[in-house]
């Protein structure tokens, strides 16, 4: 009888602990997956921005046309955050950090209007950030989107202007 206790115990004991070990392995499972669902490593949420050109309809001659640059874009469900570089219209050096929407119509996803706020220096103070709010029209294939900002005056450059940039998504 004793024999048969002791068995039962070890029986009881052994399957605690193995279902013990089971749940601690699950529950690091678990972690490890919440963990990973921010950024897991996929590139899938990120776009490579490459900066253009611009295009100021009033006074064209005045300012920088070739706005070369690059920044990178990150894309959550409902927004994307997005900083980079460019050479701007008054031939500086514009750093910009900032979060983003965009939206489509319906089914049709190939083209949409975005809006991007946030940060911006290189004008009037020269590196001093200041705020910005830049609109535009987007067309996407594939992987790869054009996009025709929107730029209201801003700082020494009194002139709107239209910006041009392409978009490029990782896989």
């Amino acid at each position: 009888m004793l024999r048969h206790a002791l068995v039962s115990l070890l029986i009881l004991t052994s399957t605690a602990l193995f279902a013990d070990d089971i749940y601690v392995a699950k529950e690091k499972d678990q972690y490890t997956s919440e963990r990973e669902s921010l950024f897991d490593g996929k590139l899938d949420n990120f776009a490579l921005q490459i900066n253009l050109a611009s295009y100021h309809p009033g006074n064209a001659s005045e300012y920088n046309q070739f706005n070369r640059g690059i920044g990178i874009e990150y894309y959550f469900d409902s927004f994307f955050l997005a900083g980079g570089y460019f050479w701007n219209s008054l031939y500086r050096d514009s750093f910009y950090i900032g979060a983003g929407k965009e939206f489509t119509f319906g089914d049709v996803d190939w083209v949409g209007l975005g809006a991007i706020g946030g940060l911006i220096t290189g004008y009037d103070d020269g590196q001093e950030p200041r705020p910005a709010l830049i609109p535009y029209v987007f067309f996407t294939k594939d992987r790869y989107t054009l996009k025709v900002h929107y730029l209201p005056e801003i700082g020494e450059v009194e002139d709107d202007a239209f910006g041009f940039a392409v978009r490029i998504k990782f896989d």
